[in-house]
């Protein structure tokens, strides 16, 4: 397996990791950040207009990350999938992962608007 990284700019200043396309996106009204359900995770990123979030997305056994994660969860990957996408792009990148409920974790380098967001898995 090996790290992919990203530049994405997501018109509606997030994107959004599931094991399947068709799942509900966490929302909260007051709430910003990092915001999960079993089957999604909505993931902050920097306005588009303000320029690209970049996006390092990995195995966690080849990711290199100090200090505690923003977000350190299990989601639901029924297809041994993991994929990133948001309201307009499909997909931005996929993986395959090992089992059926797979541990994420997520850093930002800002809480509500990140240029760098690292998401590892497993």
């Amino acid at each position: 397996m090996t790290v992919q990284r990203l530049s994405i700019a997501p018109e509606y200043v997030s994107f959004y990791a599931a094991g399947r396309r068709d799942v509900p996106i966490p929302t909260h009204m007051d709430r910003r950040g990092v915001l999960s359900s079993k089957n999604c995770i909505l993931i902050p990123a920097l306005y588009y207009y303000d320029g690209d979030t970049h996006v390092t997305f990995g195995p966690a056994s080849e990711i290199t990350e100090a200090g505690k994660p923003d977000f350190d969860g299990i989601l639901n990957t029924p297809n041994r999938e993991l994929i990133l996408f948001d309201a307009n792009e499909p997909q931005y990148a996929i993986a395959t992962v090992a089992a059926e409920r797979t541990r994420i974790r997520i850093w930002m380098d800002h809480p509500d608007e990140p240029e760098h967001v690292t998401i590892a898995w497993g």
